[in-house]
Order: C-alpha cells, then sequence, then structure tokens
C-alpha cells in the first residue's frame, strides 16, 4: 500500500466535521436539557432523546397525563478553529432533532415506545490553501460529515425499581471532502463528492432506583456498522469504511433536596477500535493508501445539576471533561481536525409557557484547547465552540 502525503491528507478530512459541543467527535448532548446538563443524563433521564443516549429511562421520562411526549430542539453552533493562524471559514452550524414517546394501550403500561431522529456526529471545515503546508505544497481542506440515527426504542418497567431498554437505528453516515494530492507535482485535486453509506447500531440500557433519592443508569451503545462510503471518480471508484465506536455510560443521580437534582457519568468511548488506521481503497491496489489516524480510546466525566426554581422554572449546570484522543504527535495525521476540546461548561433554563408546553434554552461552551504537532511540520491548531440550544416539549 502506497503511505504518502494525500494519506496524512486524507486522514484528517475524513474525519474533521463535528457538528456539536463534543467529545471526540461524538456529540455531549442530543437536546438542550441534556447539553445543560453536560450529558449526564444516563441515570436520571430528562427527555425522549433518552431513547438514544439510555433507553431504559423512557420508564421514568415525565410523559404528561395521557403519556405522550414531544421534544424538538434547534442548535446553532459556532465554533471558532484555525490551524497555523488561519480561521475556518465555516463557523456557523444550524441543526434540529426530535422525537417522541408513548404508552400505549397496545402494549401496555409497563412499556414505553420512543421514535426519534438524532446526530451524534457531523459538521465541517473549510480550511484556505495557505493554513496547511506540506513539503513543498499546500493543501485546502475542506469537508463535511454527518452521521445521524433515526429508529425506535422500548423500555419495559420490570418492577418500580428497575427499568430495560433497547434501541435500534438505522445509521445514515453522509462524508464530502475537497483537497490536493500533493505527492503529485503540480498538486493534483482530490475531490469527493457527497456520499452516503446506510447501516445499523443498537443501545442497551437499564435504570435501576437505588432508593426514593438515587438512582443508578448504564448503557452500552454498538460500533456502527455501515456500507461503505463510495465516492466515483475520474480515475475510478474508491471507497473507506468509517464508523462510529461503541461505548459505555454509567451514572448515579441523587436527589439532594425535593427541588435539587445532581447526576455524575462516566463515559468509556473506544476510538481505538475504529480510529487507528483505515485504508482508502483506490481504483487499483497501487492507489491504495493507509491512513493513520492514531486515536486513542476516550473517558469522559461529566456533573450535572438542575435546580427547580418553582413550578414553572427550573435552572440547569454542567461541565464535561475528556481528554482529546489526538496527540500532539497525531496532529500531521489528522489535519484539520477538530476534535481537541476537552473542558465543557454549560448553563441552561427551563420554562412553561403553557398547561402543557415548555421552552428549555441551554449554552454550552467548549474551553479552547491549542496543539502544536510533535512529529513532522510543526503544525499549530487551535479549537473552541459556543453552542446554543432551544428545545420545545409538549406533554399530553
Amino acid at each position: 500500500m502506497n503511505i504518502n502525503k494525500t494519506a496524512v491528507i486524507c486522514a484528517g478530512v475524513l474525519v474533521s466535521g463535528h457538528a456539536l459541543a463534543n467529545n471526540g467527535d461524538q456529540m455531549v448532548g442530543l437536546s438542550g436539557i441534556s447539553h445543560a446538563m453536560a450529558g449526564a443524563v444516563v441515570a436520571m433521564p430528562q427527555d425522549v432523546t433518552t431513547a438514544l443516549s439510555n433507553p431504559a429511562g423512557l420508564s421514568f421520562v415525565n410523559l404528561g397525563d395521557e403519556r405522550t411526549r414531544f421534544d424538538m430542539n434547534l442548535a446553532v453552533l459556532n465554533p471558532q478553529r484555525s490551524m497555523n493562524g488561519v480561521d475556518s471559514d465555516s463557523d456557523a452550524y444550524v441543526m434540529a432533532t426530535g422525537g417522541f414517546a408513548f404508552e400505549s394501550e397496545l402494549f401496555g403500561s409497563d412499556f414505553t415506545v420512543s421514535v426519534g431522529a438524532y446526530p451524534v456526529s457531523g459538521g465541517g471545515v473549510d480550511f484556505p490553501a495557505q493554513a496547511f503546508k506540506l513539503g513543498t505544497g499546500n493543501a485546502a481542506i475542506v469537508a463535511s460529515r454527518m452521521s445521524l440515527r433515526i429508529g425506535p426504542a422500548v423500555a419495559y418497567r420490570v418492577s418500580e425499581q428497575l427499568s430495560v431498554g433497547a434501541n435500534i437505528s438505522l445509521v445514515a453516515n453522509q462524508m464530502s471532502i475537497k483537497n490536493f494530492d500533493t505527492s503529485s507535482m503540480p498538486p493534483k485535486p482530490m475531490n469527493f463528492p457527497s456520499d452516503v453509506a446506510y447501516g445499523g447500531a443498537f443501545v442497551l440500557g437499564t435504570v435501576y432506583r437505588l432508593t426514593e433519592r438515587t438512582q443508578f443508569g448504564a448503557a452500552y451503545t454498538s460500533r456502527s456498522h455501515t456500507q461503505d462510503l463510495v465516492w466515483n471518480m475520474d480515475d475510478g471508484k474508491w471507497r473507506l469504511s468509517f464508523q462510529d465506536p461503541q461505548t459505555i455510560a454509567i451514572g448515579v443521580s441523587h436527589r439532594l433536596t425535593d427541588t435539587l437534582q445532581v447526576e455524575a457519568d462516566l463515559k468509556w468511548l473506544n476510538y481505538s477500535n475504529v480510529r487507528t488506521t483505515a485504508t482508502l481503497y483506490g481504483p487499483t491496489a497501487s492507489k491504495d493508501k493507509q491512513l493513520a489516524y492514531g486515536w486513542d480510546d476516550q473517558f469522559v466525566f461529566a456533573l450535572g445539576a438542575r435546580y427547580r426554581l418553582s413550578d414553572r422554572i427550573a435552572l440547569m449546570a454542567g461541565y464535561n471533561y475528556g481528554k482529546s484522543p489526538i496527540d500532539e504527535e497525531d496532529i500531521n495525521n489528522n489535519a484539520g481536525v477538530t476534535a481537541i476540546v476537552e473542558h465543557h461548561l454549560s448553563v441552561g433554563l427551563t420554562t412553561k409557557v403553557t398547561r402543557h408546553s415548555s421552552l428549555t434554552l441551554s449554552l454550552n461552551h467548549g474551553f479552547e484547547n491549542d496543539m502544536t504537532a510533535s512529529m513532522g511540520p510543526p503544525t499549530h491548531v487551535s479549537f473552541e465552540t459556543n453552542l446554543a440550544t432551544l428545545q420545545f416539549t409538549y406533554q399530553h
């Protein structure tokens, strides 16, 4: 296989898009409320998005008097990214997500069913050519990626203390890339148009009520299994297998008072299984390229709190930390990658607007992190994020 400068550039752009405040390239939360809690929602689920983070939590979500609930979210992200002092031109993204959950006489009151569509990763970068220099050539890094989960989830209340749940999702993995092959002189364009690969993933979870005030939660998310991305180029077909990692999350929630609830979560993301190396298959074996991402597994700690100020208003805050899965020695193998943010701080407010509906506004800041490559050219990267999410909830 051909390990050359193109492989270095491709390794970066193929993992460079992230939609929201992120742990590695996976989102911190899936809704305004979960973002306000810094993702600490495994043990005490807050809304319908628990269908993906811990489906067992559907048994403990407040569905309303008629046991039906909708949660819709609109998020705006302002990522601030630079490479070698040059900013990415992509600095604003808008995303809408949502789902619903219900209990039905058809299944019985011990079952809660949900259907939703949630992004777990996505976005893009747009660095001009002067941002990245490799050897005698420069390469503009323009890329977009989205990983979306769509599907049903079900929770079964085994007893008043115990619930189990499962989610199965269709995975849509979309990616496009534009850069240059600097191994040829003059540099040769390498433009991969947008392609979508489909597959599946599942989540298993449980929630156990230890006492009236304390709950334990755990969830396992499988690695995604999707088709190869396939690009039809002038010289033939190029293929790449690109998957999201398996994760394990555990959490403990405790209600300190009748109005204050806190939760602490620990999450493991198995990046070393999907972001170490990959092969970009060319039209012929001589054009195959070995991509060396070099990502490490990531452990994420999240702490969230929710305080009920009145019957109509609740305040939330949270802190999330996960060491970057990319080290300094891997910077040049991940050109343009923005997965280095480690510290997140969040706040949020929920207010009832009608008898059946409420609005949540959350703000999440990913603090700036800087890295300089320790191998190869001294590439310097910097990344921070600002995220605002508006959530509309309807309970009937």
